[in-house]
């Protein structure tokens, strides 16, 4: 009889070396090279987490900030790196020196992008062991962190070694699994009446005129103006939440650009007699699609051709062997239509010295004020040792 042998998986012979450097936005293309290797290598490699989004952020939004890299390093190459802001903010009104995510509400999820297996788990261990001994923040600021994500890891470690930390659940992620078969495209959405409503409105449309629906991979001048003008004309538009009003179109337009070079830029038209009715700005990376604007004209609302569009996209998907459609945002409801899974957000404080557990204890007595920073209706989750 032949006795196979399983080979456990291997551990790295000397300890991860951990370092930091500071700069401002350039920062970024001097690690860009080394950090998309990474991102290649990496079990959660979301277009968020790659350098081009990043710099994009700190130029549209923080141009003159202190940036800070913490770099996890074995045998000389890159096995983890966490970007960071560096600056003298408050908490609870109390001035703290803090390290903070370069993220906003615009600019999508965070996490620290680290190798998988055993070198990506000593990489972690020792960049937490770094910070904890680092002396130059009171506060960790971590915001729009997956669960399982390395940040929710980092701060398990932190929890573990005492430090006070605040957790706050933001509504959670939807995202919608794509079938590999087209025939089981006919149980999507999951909403009953949903299907129903898409398969009317087809019938409706087909004694109207008829759709157009494409994609394009190109960040073109003109297809990209189409979008933001479809996204301005609407409850955006009246709000001035849309791109154009925020005049976050630099950011944008950079985002398209970069992600057209690297190949995974996806702009979804949906047209009625040539007239652009719904539209999906996103990204298709490593067989998930992900949706992070959306856009319809509301002179066409009974028609639902917000749905219509992710109909699409899902059929798109499938031919493709895109496996996931990633909302990306929260759980409304309109999503929530197309499916019942979600995966949990949260967002992470941790605190550091004297400073930061003073910090804390004035913030543990006003976290309805700290919710609020965030708009979030989560319940705050601290854990006080």
């Amino acid at each position: 009889m032949a006795i196979s042998h399983i080979s456990a998986p291997t551990l790295p012979c000397q300890p991860p070396l951990v370092s930091a450097e500071q700069g401002a936005a350039d920062l970024v293309d001097r690690f860009a090279d080394e950090w998309r290797e990474l991102c290649a290598e990496a079990s959660e490699n979301q277009p968020f987490y790659r350098p081009e989004w990043i710099r994009a952020y700190l130029r549209a939004f923080e141009p003159r900030a202190k940036v800070v890299f913490i770099s996890s390093r074995l045998d000389g190459r890159l096995r983890l790196l966490l970007p960071l802001i560096e600056e003298v903010g408050s908490f609870s009104k109390m001035p703290v020196r803090r390290l903070r995510a370069p993220v906003n509400c615009y600019a999508g999820r965070f996490d620290a992008i680290c190798s998988a297996g055993p070198e990506g788990d000593a990489a972690i261990s020792a960049t937490w062991a770094y910070l904890k001994k680092s002396s130059s923040w009171d506060l960790l600021q971590f915001r729009d962190a997956l669960e399982g994500s390395t940040i929710s890891r980092l701060a398990d470690m932190a929890r573990a070694d005492g430090f006070r930390t605040i957790q706050i659940p933001d509504k959670p992620s939807p995202y919608v699994p794509v079938p590999a078969d087209t025939e089981l495209l006919k149980q999507t959405p999951v909403n009953a009446r949903l299907r129903r409503e898409l398969k009317h409105v087809r019938r409706q449309l087909s004694d109207i005129g008829r759709l157009n629906f494409y994609r394009v991979e190109v960040a073109e001048r003109k297809q990209l103006d189409r979008f933001y003008e479809l996204e301005a004309c609407g409850w955006k538009g009246q709000q001035s939440s849309a791109i154009l009003c925020k005049q976050m179109r630099p950011f944008f337009d950079e985002i398209a650009e970069s992600a057209t070079r690297f190949g995974y830029f996806t702009l979804y038209m949906l047209e009625l007699n040539g007239q652009l009715i719904a539209a999906q700005y996103g990204f298709t990376h490593r067989s998930c699609y992900y949706s992070v604007i959306v856009a319809y004209n509301e002179d066409f609302k009974e028609f639902s051709p917000g749905h219509l569009i992710i109909e699409e996209i899902m059929r798109d998907c499938c031919t493709r062997g895109i496996r996931v459609f990633d909302t990306t945002g929260q759980n409304q409801e309109w999503k929530m239509r197309w499916t019942k899974q979600a995966r949990p957000l949260n967002h992470y404080f941790i605190f550091r010295g004297p400073v930061g557990r003073l910090a804390y204890s004035v913030g543990s007595r006003l976290w309805p004020r700290v919710k609020r920073l965030f708009g979030t209706k989560g319940g705050l989750q601290p854990n006080q040792v």
